[in-house]
């Protein structure tokens, strides 16, 4: 019988510790206004402890915008009662004029990289 080994804690880059996700733990409430606000609370922290600038948008607070110090790019996230998502990455201009296509590919490439998640 092959023996089932339990897997290794992830290894978090990040300072997270210090962040209570104890709200990963429930079940998502649908129109639970406190839920939503603790779970939006909860990835706010998380991406500040990564190092990321936050906003919370006082007119509707389950959309984050999401920047790095001296960054080019800003998320744009916005998180459903249901936990799931819609985000957008804004770049602004920020290829030059007359940027090779080699250039343009290796600027994109590494952001799509990222999509290797599922």
């Amino acid at each position: 019988m092959t023996e089932v080994c339990a897997l290794p804690a992830p290894i978090v880059p990040y300072d997270w510790d210090g962040v209570d996700t104890s709200v990963d733990e429930e079940v998502p409430e649908l129109l639970s206004e406190d839920q939503l606000d603790r779970y939006v609370e909860t990835v706010s922290e998380l991406l500040s402890a990564a190092g990321l600038r936050v906003t919370r948008d006082p007119g509707d607070t389950a959309h984050l915008s999401v920047g790095k110090s001296g960054g080019r790019f800003t998320l744009d996230l916005y998180i459903r009662d249901d936990r799931s998502t819609e985000w957008t990455i804004e770049g602004g201009d920020e290829t030059p004029t007359g940027t090779t296509a080699v250039g343009l590919a290796a600027f994109l490439a590494p952001l799509m990289r990222a999509d290797t998640d599922r």
